[in-house]
């Protein structure tokens, strides 16, 4: 039967590359992505035979996506009989439970590691603390974080939709205690995982190198998470070749198979009513029949243990703990099959003995650290970034956050480490991957907002981006906006040496947008503001979490007429040029609606007429937030203020207060004058979970506000603070953040606001 789906299949062992022919399923590989998990690789060793004369147990562990958290489920009735394994072969999720329990895992801590996992957050992005901090300030421009490459002339999708470099992390820590073993086999017990070869179609079988590579590669689910590059092979999840590896744990060591099999009933024509639903059966049906093959060469003194999950999807990871008692359910029901291979209790403890002995091999020291795969990056800069260090110890927590390091530079897909003894001489090599779609990127973006009473700013926005122009680690920059405002920037950020904490960077910028002015209440006029400009800044990243620039900047700012009183603001021309310094920290710890962390800037601005300008004034402004989490609560707390230092500053340059989060119920920026102060209070509540497909998750909240802008523009008498809050919804989105508020402040000003793709932080 599985000659229908896999014809004329090859079995690959990782090193050679026999030719097969594509599995047929291939073409519901994107629909299944979102349905399913995947499979593992696996080499052979000719079987040895077992202490006391026993027969060899070779535990194979299916795939299945989070109905896989049942594998546990089934070790825990194993380790209660005291049945012992001696070796494993997994795919997918089986691939990752068998690859824990191999390296000396119990199962009571396997299911604390699983339900101490936050699923949802190890689906996301690496986090933005340890991003490079000139990169990071990106994020609250391009909301969407639509990134592609360029390349040849055309344009290049990433390769997954799905970001692996936390789940990557988590399967470090995972494995911990195995990071020096590069042979499988000499694990504390052997172990095999299974991937698909993605461009012959053959089963890859992995039984050496960096075990979290293999993981990874077992469970890379098609069009979900990217190819895992190895060898200078693309490896995807080994379901769509060999989802229970029986034949694997046989050619290891197996006399006796445990083949455990995970899934869902079979989908009824009621079920099937929608292109998912059908593309999903489809791919049941194709990974069924690799099964079904496999369990057909059981034999008598085999056991198999179908595990069948009702409400728990291979997606479903939240829900990995629940699958564990089910797993345990159906091991209890196979007690009279599995009581044949019960050691007594002094064998058993003898037998887990020896395992913790294997597994707790003395740390070694480092001789050589190495970074291999690198094309574009220099490999002197990234050792910079590197705190392992030739003659350290080998410390596997240290060199784990130096791979989160490496990854979060956002330059590479994947990012793994090994040690090897070559000459007698200890290696730790950092394996990378550099994004296929690099050096040259393309982001694309797109924004809304409204406050219902005709001030609309939209945009369409793209950015190209070139890294990596030179060894120092060069990155132009070209960004251009259509809509309200129109924008052009082109950039250059080069530091000048190889630790890449100093840099220069010249910017030429052009943008034009439409200002609404207000006496009071009252609209009294529309102008078209006009600004350009060149800057060019030096400075030092601290670290990744903060900056401070110092530059020189000179342009001009023309202002027309489009609707009212040219009497309010005349329309003209200013020349502006002065000396600019910027503070900013930010160590939040995502770009859109952020749970925990701390952001902040302080800005100086001298105009000076000896440079150019028109008229010599001075403006300084401080920004402050800070938020707590507890669950799914979230309290932001923010303050900032500005002044002109009593100089007088022109109209473009003074403060402006009113929209959403910003003295909510007043009209985009309302209130304009020469200072300012303002304090916010936010709360909101995550209240609902979306599917990963269109984003993360619903929230609704609230905020306090108080503040004013004085020596106001429209010469309007201030006495003090103003109140005002807003009550909202938002939607965590893969277009970005979704806010539909509506704002009230005192005096009876009012608004309902609606913001796509346009990232509002709790203060201005």
């Amino acid at each position: 039967m599985i000659q229908r789906f896999l014809p004329h299949l090859a079995i690959t062992r990782v090193g050679s590359w026999d030719a097969a022919v594509r599995p047929a399923c291939a073409p519901f590989a994107l629909a299944a992505s979102l349905l399913l998990a995947s499979p593992p690789g696996v080499a052979a060793d000719a079987p040895q035979a077992a202490a006391g004369g026993r027969p060899r147990i070779g535990l194979v562990l299916g795939g299945g996506g989070a109905k896989g958290g049942a594998h546990i489920g089934i070790i825990k009735v194993l380790e209660e009989m005291r049945v012992p394994v001696d070796c494993i072969a997994g795919t997918s999720m089986g691939a990752i439970v068998g690859a824990a329990y191999a390296t000396g895992l119990s199962a009571d801590a396997l299911e604390k590691v699983v339900s101490e996992v936050n699923w949802k957050e190890t689906l996301k992005s690496a986090p933005r603390e340890d991003v490079p901090f000139h990169r990071k300030q990106l994020d609250f421009i391009f909301t969407m974080g639509f990134e592609f490459g360029v390349k040849d002339g055309g344009i290049v999708a990433p390769a997954g939709i799905v970001p692996t470099h936390q789940v990557e992390a988590l399967f470090r820590r995972i494995v911990a205690n195995a990071r020096q073993t590069h042979d499988f086999r000499q694990l504390p017990i052997p172990f095999r995982a299974v991937a698909t070869d993605l461009e012959s179609g053959a089963m890859v079988v992995f039984d050496k190198g960096d075990l979290t590579i293999a993981m990874r590669a077992s469970m890379a689910v098609p069009g979900a998470f990217s190819p895992v590059d190895y060898n200078g092979r693309l490896h995807v999840d080994g379901m769509l070749v060999r989802n229970l590896p029986v034949d694997v744990a046989r050619e290891s060591c197996a006399d006796v198979v445990i083949a455990v099999p995970v899934g869902n009933p079979a989908a009824t024509r009621a079920q099937l009513g929608s292109a998912l639903a059908v593309a999903g059966q489809a791919m049941n049906i194709a990974i069924e029949a690799n099964e079904k093959a496999q369990l057909a060469t059981l034999t008598p003194k085999d056991v198999s243990i179908p595990v069948i999950l009702q409400d728990i999807s291979s997606g479903d990871f939240d829900k990995v703990p629940e699958a564990i008692p089910i797993g345990e359910a159906a091991a209890r029901n196979a007690r009279a099959s599995l009581a044949r291979y019960s050691l007594s209790p002094q064998a058993y403890a003898a037998w887990r003995a020896d395992l913790r002995r294997i597994a707790e091999a003395p740390p070694k020291v480092i001789d050589e650290v190495r970074l291999a795969g690198l094309k574009a990056v220099d490999p002197e800069v990234m050792k910079r970034h590197l705190k392992t260090k030739p003659g350290d110890a080998y410390d596997p927590t240290q060199a784990d956050a130096d791979t989160q390091r490496l990854v979060e530079r956002g330059d590479f897909s994947s990012v793994s480490y090994q040690v090897t003894t070559e000459d007698s001489r200890n290696v730790l090599t950092y394996n990378v991957t550099e994004k296929a779609q690099g050096p040259d990127y393309l982001l694309l973006d797109a924004n809304l907002s409204t406050d219902f009473k005709g001030d609309t700013a939209w945009g369409l926005r793209a950015d190209y981006e070139r890294r990596w122009l030179n060894s120092l680690g060069g990155e132009f920059r070209a960004s251009a906006q259509l809509g309200r405002p129109n924008i052009l920037n082109i950039s250059l950020y080069q530091p000048v040496e190889k630790s890449q904490t100093f840099f220069v960077s010249p910017t030429l910028y052009a943008n034009q947008t439409l200002e609404y002015l207000y006496q009071g209440d009252r609209e009294v006029e529309q102008l078209d503001i006009r600004r350009y400009g060149l800057r060019l800044e030096g400075g030092a990243a601290l670290g990744t979490w903060g900056e401070v620039r110092l530059g020189l900047q000179r342009g001009g700012v023309t202002t027309k007429q489009k609707v009212g009183d040219p009497a309010f603001i005349a329309p003209g021309h200013s020349n502006t040029a002065g000396a600019t310094l910027r503070f900013n920290y930010d160590q939040v710890d995502q770009r859109m609606f952020p749970t925990k962390g701390s952001s902040g800037s302080f800005t100086a601005y001298s105009s000076q007429t000896g440079l150019g300008a028109d008229r010599n004034y001075r403006k300084i402004e401080g920004t402050w937030m800070t938020l707590f989490s507890r669950g799914r609560d979230v309290l932001g707390l923010g303050i900032s203020g500005g002044t002109d230092l009593g100089s007088n500053a022109p109209y473009y340059d003074q403060f402006r207060l009113g929209g959403l989060f910003n003295m909510s119920g007043y009209r985009n920026s309302q209130l304009i004058g020469r200072e300012y102060l303002f304090g916010v209070m936010q709360y909101r509540r995550r209240f609902a979970d979306i599917s990963r497909a269109f984003g993360t998750g619903i929230y609704a909240g609230a905020s306090l506000e108080a503040g004013n802008v004085f020596k106001r523009l429209d010469n309007t008498p201030t006495k003090g603070a103003l109140y005002a809050g807003s009550l909202f919804v938002g939607i965590d989105s893969k277009l970005g953040p979704v806010y539909l508020g509506y704002g009230l402040s005192e005096g009876g000003h009012s608004a309902w606001y609606l913001y796509i793709g346009s990232s509002l932080s709790t203060i201005r």
